[in-house]
């Protein structure tokens, strides 16, 4: 395609000089000697490069130049000045023209400006359509990654879901424990403040807390009778068992402390680590309070389910023992709308 170029001056002898030069350089060539046309001829001839001069009547080149840049920034600018304007004509420069040149104009030296004009705009265009192209791929890989991630999520959701049911089927009398707690420990965590990925690993977390029982023998999970201390040394292995099993898998990392201290007591007297009040996590802390509300409330082959309101009195006895203090009243409201029909005869719980 043939470069556009269109001269504006208000000498129409300079104009006419001026196409001149450009037609023989093999340019489609408009001429203005009134500036106050160059609008409506820039819309409709759609110049690649505008030649200005500075001083006009009506509208000043300057402004001109101002107006053709907010217009379409890729359409190039040259001034035609006199030895007075050159200071101001470099000024422009700043603002936007592509080049000067000195009345009265040499054919060279208008040559060779044009030329580097249209360079310059083919080089910018070029770069925007790249960067057009790149932001394209980026938005196009971007959408190809978050559907792969999606599909991974959804992978890794459905496997923990799988190995979560079959945790509770092994586990004799809790079927569908894994998911409730699960479910109660981030609605508890997300009026907490919990969210995005820290409240992902607390769900985790949650649902395979006891994947470490999957080595305890199949004696002493099910036995119906009271474990022996021995036995009892085997059972309370279990947290760690299950954080060895998870703390190798990249996008379980951060619900391995769940699993390790879900057995851990506010007081300091439980296990595996003994830790007290904020060594242990917070994700540890609102879990353990639900765990436990949830197997008072639900038949076990150890006890029968008590009524939520009796669970409830038993969790506010183990304020500070057991449970942190400070999370027994905002887990309780919470735990309210999913135990508080309870499955089965008034039962007893043991001390806290």
């Amino acid at each position: 395609m043939i470069p556009k170029v269109l001269a504006v001056d208000d000498n129409p002898e300079v104009v006419q000089v001026t196409l001149r030069m450009l037609s023989k350089f093999g340019y489609d060539a408009c001429g203005l000697t009134d500036p106050r046309e160059a609008p409506d001829v820039i819309r409709s001839f759609n110049p690649d490069v505008c030649i200005l001069d500075i001083n006009m009547p009506f509208v000043r080149g300057t402004d001109l130049l101002d107006e053709i840049k907010s217009a379409n920034s890729h359409t190039e600018v040259i001034l035609l000045t006199g030895m007075n304007d050159t200071i101001l004509a470099v000024d422009m420069m700043k603002r936007g023209a592509a080049d000067f040149l000195l009345k009265p104009i040499e054919p060279k030296q208008m040559e060779i400006a044009v030329a580097k004009a249209l360079e310059h705009r083919r080089l910018v265009l070029e770069n925007t359509a790249y960067k057009l192209h790149l932001e394209m791929q980026v938005e196009e890989r971007s959408k190809a990654l978050n559907e792969a991630l999606n599909n991974l999520n959804e992978i890794h959701g459905a496997t923990l879901e799988t190995l979560a049911m079959a945790l509770d089927l092994r586990d004799q009398g809790t079927s569908g424990h894994s998911r409730r707690v699960a479910d109660m420990t981030v609605d508890i965590a997300k009026d907490l403040g919990i969210t995005d990925g820290d409240l992902v690993q607390m769900e985790h977390g949650a649902l395979l807390h006891d994947i470490g029982k999957l080595r305890i023998p199949d004696s002493i999970l099910w036995k119906p009778a009271e474990l022996t201390p021995e036995e009892w040394q085997i059972m309370r292995r279990h947290p760690e068992y299950g954080h060895d099993f998870v703390k190798k898998i990249e996008f379980l990392k951060g619900a391995a402390d769940i699993i390790l201290s879900h057995h851990e007591k506010f007081d300091g007297s439980g296990y595996p680590r003994g830790l007290k009040g904020d060594e242990i996590s917070l994700g540890a802390r609102i879990f353990s309070l639900v765990d436990t509300a949830d197997a008072m409330v639900h038949d076990r082959p150890y006890h029968r389910g008590m009524a939520f309101p009796v669970a409830r009195e038993v969790i506010f006895q183990c304020a500070g023992t057991h449970f942190d203090p400070e999370l027994i009243e905002p887990a309780v409201a919470k735990l309210e709308q999913y135990l508080e029909t309870p499955s089965a005869v008034l039962g007893e719980c043991g001390p806290c």
